[in-house]
């Protein structure tokens, strides 16, 4: 009786650890940086956060913009959707198109997958989007976009594809950098074959994972020679080249 006693404090006492560790998992999460913190603040007028529901995101319309073309941003786990204002400031303003930062609950894209298609209905006269997406996002992203009709192109930043492309004509990019310690190259090197025939590959020499997004250092990645400046920049500059392509 006793020992039967003592497994079973033995087991609660094992759930209660791991629901505990979940807890603490699901809550924490890589908050804006200050640069992030600045441009939403300096910039209100063009940066709105917007709800459907529950669901949130950033809603950057530049001035006079081109409705025909939107980009969706879907950013990486664990990372606050906020986080991405300064990349999706820059590329709205570089492009002259509407750029849309989907949050997540618990900033994990696989809890919410179709996110970004909500906000492709609120904004119907877009006829065609870009879905970009970094790390997870990016899986998930991909995921959202296969097989609509509206989506003219994927972005994947330090990302790659987990569902199969490479009967489709989708055009695609992927952008990563040279110092990143986060993305898994041989995983990715496993997804080329998975990648659309009409996808285009960047190296950004220098860059790392953290710095797709501004939200500081990610833990175990690599040092980066190149500012996150710069390669936010670098990032804007490909993406926009590719999105003006026909």
């Amino acid at each position: 009786m006793r020992n039967k006693r003592a497994r079973y404090f033995r087991y609660i006492t094992l759930i209660a650890v791991l629901i505990f560790a979940v807890t603490v998992y699901l809550f924490q999460h890589y908050s804006p940086a200050n640069e992030a913190v600045v441009i939403l603040e300096s910039q209100s007028d063009t940066i709105v956060e917007q709800s459907i529901g529950m669901r949130k995101a950033l809603v950057i319309t530049p001035e006079n913009a081109d409705e025909s073309t939107g980009w969706i941003i879907y950013p990486g786990g664990k990372v606050d959707y906020r986080a991405y204002a300064v990349l999706g400031y820059q590329l709205a303003q570089a492009s002259g198109q509407r750029v849309i930062i989907v949050s997540f609950p618990f900033h994990l894209a696989v809890f919410d997958i179709n996110a970004g298609k909500v906000w492709m209905e609120k904004f119907a006269e877009t006829q065609q989007w870009y879905v970009v997406g970094h790390s997870l996002g990016g899986v998930m992203g991909a995921q959202m976009a296969k097989g609509n009709d509206k989506i003219a192109g994927i972005g994947f930043l330090a990302s790659y594809p987990s569902a199969d492309f490479s009967g489709s004509d989708v055009r695609m990019i992927s952008i990563r950098g040279s110092a990143d310690k986060i993305l898994n190259l041989a995983s990715f090197a496993d997804a080329q074959s998975k990648f659309s025939p009409y996808t285009e590959f960047y190296v950004i020499q220098g860059g790392n994972h953290s710095q797709f997004g501004s939200y500081g250092f990610q833990k175990d990645d690599g040092m980066a020679s190149v500012s996150k400046e710069d390669q936010i920049e670098i990032v804007v500059e490909f993406l926009v080249l590719w999105g003006s392509e026909k």
